[in-house]
């Protein structure tokens, strides 16, 4: 029990792109600043994600995972009925894979993951006690869903709002709307589209971070009760 105790939490990561936010959680749990934690896997669904290049450079495994390349949707599929479907079944597949790994995470950050999570992934994860934590461009209750900042960029032009912000938050079925774990907002300052995108972008590594190491925190903290 001691051993469990103290042993590293797990997390797994989803990412799709780049992979800048998964950087500094790989560099946050390096440095410790994510206090005693092991980065186990990395998820993605695009095939080109550098994010899976970030994960070699650290020795950190990773697995390419994907709705269409994976065989669950034909490509060029538009019939809504047949395409829920096969998300349901990806999302059952996806939860069965990350619950069977031999070292089975306690925490999923989505760092920019770009698809949207069905009952059939999140039940069985939290029926287990996985926790599932997202990065979102946008303050609680605002611009859920894509485009978070250039639907906050059109109502700063339309004189409908002078803040955004990003925040951390659980992941439910209702899209973005789960429990805030941290929240920053952030101003307008006149800038275009790209400049505001830039610097949002930019407060979002230090964000994850410290949300992570929140999260990570009362996960060690409750295993002692």
């Amino acid at each position: 029990m001691t051993d469990q105790k103290q042993s590293p939490c797990r997390i797994l990561v989803m990412a799709s792109g780049n992979g800048s936010n998964f950087q500094a959680l790989i560099n946050a749990v390096a440095s410790g600043v994510i206090p005693n934690s092991k980065i186990v896997r990395l998820i993605v669904n695009r095939s080109k994600a550098y994010a899976t290049t970030r994960a070699d450079q650290a020795g950190i495994p990773w697995e390419y995972f994907n709705l269409i390349s994976n065989g669950f949707l034909p490509k060029g599929e538009k019939d809504e009925a047949k395409v829920a479907e096969a998300r349901a079944k990806y999302d059952a597949a996806l939860a069965t894979k990350v619950l069977e790994l031999e070292e089975r995470p306690e925490l999923i950050v989505l760092a920019g993951w770009m698809h949207v999570f069905s009952a059939p992934f999140l039940e069985p994860v939290e029926k287990l006690g996985l926790k599932v934590i997202n990065l979102h461009p946008a303050l609680p209750g605002a611009y859920d869903g894509a485009g978070a900042i250039e639907r906050a960029f059109s109502d700063f032009k339309a004189g409908k709002a002078t803040r955004t912000g990003i925040m951390v938050h659980y992941v439910i079925l209702k899209v973005d709307r789960g429990d805030p774990i941290m929240v920053q907002e952030i101003e307008w300052k006149g800038e275009d589209l790209p400049q505001l995108e830039e610097r949002i972008h930019s407060y979002e590594h230090e964000l994850i971070v410290k949300a992570t190491a929140k999260v990570v925190g009362e996960i060690l903290e409750a295993r002692g009760q």
